[in-house]
Formats: C-alpha cells, sequence, structure tokens
C-alpha cells in the first residue's frame, strides 16, 4: 500500500509539472507583456543573482552538479536493474515515474532559467539593424571586408608568418572580456554585464573530444570556457559565451553579439580572435557558393592566419572521434527542439547580421 500510495504522489507531482510547462507555454505565446517580463526582469534578476552568488566560488559549481546527476543516474539504473529481476513491479513502476518526475522537473527548471530566452526575438531593435537575404556578391564582399581586417589585425599582434603564440592566462582574458563589456555597454544598452561569472571548464580535454569549446550552464547561469583549446580562440570564446549570459539564447546571435564586444574592444587578440571566427563561418558559407571566389579570397591571407587554420584543423584532427559525431547529432537535435531550425548550423547564421551590420548592400 505504501508504494501505491507513493506512485499517486508522484503522478500528482508529475501531472502538476506538466501543467506549469504548458501553461507557460500558453502565457508566452499569447502575452507579450509577460514574455517581456521574463526577458528584460526575471531572467536578468534570476541570473545576475545566481552570478553574484556563484561568482565568489573559484570553481565550477555546474561542472559538479552534472557528475552528481550522472552518478545519480547510475544509480536509479541500477535500482531499475535490481527491481525488474526482482520481478517487483511496483517498485519498477514507481521508479520509471520517479525518473519521469526528475526528468520534467530539470526540464522545467531549465525552461524557467534559461530555455525561454530562445522565444526572445529582439535583437533586431537592440542592435538597431535590420536583417535580410543576402546574395552572393554580398557576401563576397563581407568576406573581404572580415579578411582585410583579420589579416590588420594579425600584423598589428606582431607576427604574421606564424600561428599566433598563447596570450594572457584564463584569468586575466576573462577580467579582459569583462572589461570590454563594460566599454561596449553605453553604446549597446542590452549587453550590460553585472556580477560577472566565468570560469574554466572542469572537464578540460574531455570537451575537446567533444568539439566544445565553451558553454554556459542553464542551472547556475555559469559561464564555463575550454581553456585547453587553441589559445587565439578563447577571446571570442568568452565574448560568445558571456553573450548567453547576458540572455542572448540562439547561436548566432550570441556569435554576433560577441563578436560586437570583442571586435570593439581595444585589444588586439580579441579583435583578432572576433574576425578570425567571423571569417571562418563566412569564407565557409562563401565557399558552398562558390569555392573559386573563396579561393580567391582565402590566397590573400597573410601566412600566420593560414598557420593559425593549419594549428587549429591540427588540433581537431587530434582528438576527432565519434564521440564528436555523437555530441554533434545530440546538440543538432537540441538546438531544433529549442526553435533553431538549421539546428548546429545555426551558428553560421552570424553572417547575415553581419551583412547587416557593415550595411553591405
Amino acid at each position: 500500500m505504501e508504494t501505491k500510495a507513493k506512485i499517486r504522489q508522484t503522478g500528482v507531482r508529475i501531472l502538476i509539472t506538466v501543467s506549469c510547462i504548458l501553461l507557460f507555454k500558453v502565457l508566452f505565446g499569447v502575452s507579450q507583456r509577460f514574455a517581456g517580463f521574463y526577458f528584460h526582469r526575471f531572467y536578468i534578476s534570476i541570473s545576475m543573482l545566481f552570478r553574484q552568488v556563484l561568482g565568489k566560488v573559484p570553481f565550477s559549481i555546474g561542472d559538479v552538479i552534472y557528475i552528481a546527476w550522472i552518478i545519480t543516474a547510475g544509480i536509479f539504473l541500477l535500482k531499475l536493474c535490481y527491481n525488474i529481476l526482482k520481478t517487483k513491479w511496483y517498485n519498477v513502476l514507481f521508479l520509471l515515474l520517479r525518473g519521469t518526475q526528475a526528468i520534467l522537473g530539470l526540464y522545467l527548471a531549465f525552461l524557467v532559467l534559461w530555455g525561454y530566452n530562445y522565444d526572445r526575438q529582439s535583437l533586431e531593435e537592440d542592435m538597431q539593424l535590420q536583417v535580410s537575404d543576402y546574395n552572393t556578391d554580398q557576401l563576397y564582399r563581407l568576406t573581404d571586408t572580415l579578411l582585410v581586417q583579420l589579416n590588420q589585425h594579425k600584423i598589428a599582434l606582431g607576427d604574421s608568418v606564424n600561428a599566433t603564440h598563447p596570450g594572457p592566462d584564463s584569468a586575466r582574458l576573462f577580467e579582459k572580456a569583462i572589461e570590454a563589456y563594460t566599454l561596449a555597454a553605453p553604446k549597446w544598452p542590452s549587453v550590460t554585464y553585472k556580477h560577472p561569472c566565468i570560469k574554466p571548464s572542469l572537464y578540460g580535454t574531455w570537451l575537446n573530444y567533444m568539439n566544445v569549446g565553451g558553454y554556459l550552464n542553464p542551472f547556475t547561469a555559469e559561464a564555463q570556457v575550454n581553456i585547453t583549446t587553441p589559445g587565439f580562440l578563447h577571446p571570442f570564446t568568452i565574448c560568445h559565451e558571456v553573450a548567453h549570459q547576458v540572455g542572448y539564447a540562439p547561436e548566432e546571435e550570441a556569435n554576433f553579439v560577441g563578436y560586437l564586444v570583442a571586435s570593439n574592444y581595444p585589444d588586439e587578440r580579441f579583435r583578432y580572435a572576433a574576425n578570425f571566427e567571423m571569417f571562418m563561418y563566412s569564407i565557409r558559407q562563401l565557399g558552398r557558393e562558390d569555392t573559386t571566389l573563396a579561393g580567391q579570397l582565402w590566397r590573400r591571407a597573410v601566412p600566420g592566419v593560414k598557420a593559425d587554420l593549419h594549428q587549429l584543423r591540427a588540433f581537431n584532427d587530434r582528438y576527432r572521434s565519434r564521440v564528436d559525431d555523437y555530441t554533434a547529432i545530440i546538440y543538432d537535435h537540441y538546438l531544433k527542439a529549442n526553435k533553431q531550425e538549421k539546428g548546429i548550423r545555426s551558428y553560421s547564421e552570424v553572417v547575415g547580421w553581419l551583412v547587416a551590420y557593415f550595411k553591405i548592400k
């Protein structure tokens, strides 16, 4: 009887959780005032609160939580298998319901603490830009513009021939990224960044097998950076993850905000990293449409830019594995489930924002 009572109680909790999820879905769909309150008041406040508290902890609390969840899931599966083998079907049903309740509870927490930002559509207004379709000629001219800047920043770093040397340590780069957002806020108030919370990921090298350079923990609001990747990438990666923290969930929007902040910061490493990332998105897109034009532009890159790309490719090849393929598939489905129809290719959608930003007609 005790197990049956627990089953009923768990079923009620599941219904309540599902009802909350559906209620929020309806409210976001019918009430712009409610959506605006979430985007510009609730999320900003709850995110700052988490960052203010967890920013005082020198390591990633979110990464520790993930490890704890993995261990808990393992114990759950062992219990489930044990009860199946013992044919304790009420216990099996109870465990399955408890598992469902836990998953739904985490999903609701994900939505409330972060996920609803995927519904936010204010970047055009925030940046006073209008994004529209672009043609191959516009794409070529954008890529050319980015290449000119990329070459200039590579030369300004003092070595246009060799790969970029590792820069300051991660703590110093985190400080610079915070300063970059501080300098950008007067021009773009929506990127105002208070109570910073940026940390190296505890998973380090393991992330390389999944081709992950950084991520935002949606449950703790911590920005995590994989500091084992090539150092010249770090400034942009940090700015990209902070863009998520200030509320820009779609990857192309975080890319664009990260680019604006990093490229307008008076540090050549930040400017070079930002233009390198955007140039790579742009020339890959151009290569899909016209390989000849893409080849012509690539030949104009200074040797040091090519050396950095060679370094990046060698790094990726070193860690290439089936894990990377599976991770890409999972993340692609995750993005599509969160209204990014192009999935993992959403990152390259930043090209449209860049065409609008540089006013390429």
